[in-house]
């Protein structure tokens, strides 16, 4: 199932499992920064199978909204935590549920936005922005600079997946920050420009910090992936 393929990938190898599990790291030293002592709602973007509402709802008082258009993932997150009281899922676009973003203390979207067509991220963080959540915090891959070479030759050596995504002759143009002599991004990693998603974000929150993946501290040319976290 695709679902099931979706988490083997994520952890093909233990250097991929540890690349992926750094933005719930910093997922939870953000929580740790929002108020105690009441549930917080939390509005997941693009929340695949959910393993967001795991995660925190094991340390956090929650009520969760996932908003997944995949309708496998979606079903296999229900499957795991829909006997939650404090869990709901709903199986669309979220272009066409803006409302659920009132009155939410955190919107996450995690190694979502390179996903949804470039359009409608700018309308959707418009929205986030007038719904004033305490934090609003999105993770991206990084597909644009020397990294890409990194990225898609690790993957070809090892028999993961993402290189099949491009050919040579793109990775190196990527690689070489030459993005207009690849196809245009659409809902994919290849043509992405997370900063194009930065220009995006600060016309419409702040930009309280970037973090870069293995490390925060990486340049974020050699980052892996980037972490915005815009606190209100």
């Amino acid at each position: 199932m695709e679902r099931d393929q979706y988490e083997k990938n994520q952890t093909h190898s233990a250097l991929v499992a540890y690349l992926h599990s750094i933005r719930f790291s910093y997922l939870l030293n953000v929580f740790d920064r929002l108020p105690k002592g009441r549930r917080l709602r939390v509005v997941d973007i693009g929340c695949a199978h959910a393993k967001t509402f795991g995660l925190l709802n094991a340390r956090f008082p929650i009520d969760y909204l996932g908003i997944e258009l995949d309708r496998e993932f979606a079903a296999a997150a229900v499957q795991r935590y829909g006997g939650f009281q404090n869990f709901r899922m709903i199986n669309d676009s979220i272009e066409h549920h803006y409302d659920e973003l009132a009155g939410a203390d955190a919107i996450l979207a995690l190694e979502t936005i390179e996903h949804i067509p470039e359009h409608l991220v700018v309308r959707l963080v418009e929205q986030i922005a007038a719904a004033r959540p305490a934090v609003f915090m999105c993770s991206v891959p990084n597909e644009v600079g020397p990294i890409v070479w990194v990225k898609n030759l690790g993957s070809f050596l090892t028999g993961y997946v993402r290189h099949r995504e491009y050919t040579w002759p793109e990775t190196f143009y990527a690689g070489i920050f030459q993005l207009n002599r690849i196809p245009a991004h659409g809902t994919g990693h290849k043509g992405f420009d997370w900063r194009w998603l930065a220009q995006t974000i600060r016309h419409n929150m702040k930009i309280t910090r970037m973090l870069s993946s293995p490390f925060p501290w990486l340049p974020k040319t050699l980052s892996f992936s980037v972490v915005f976290v815009c606190w209100r």
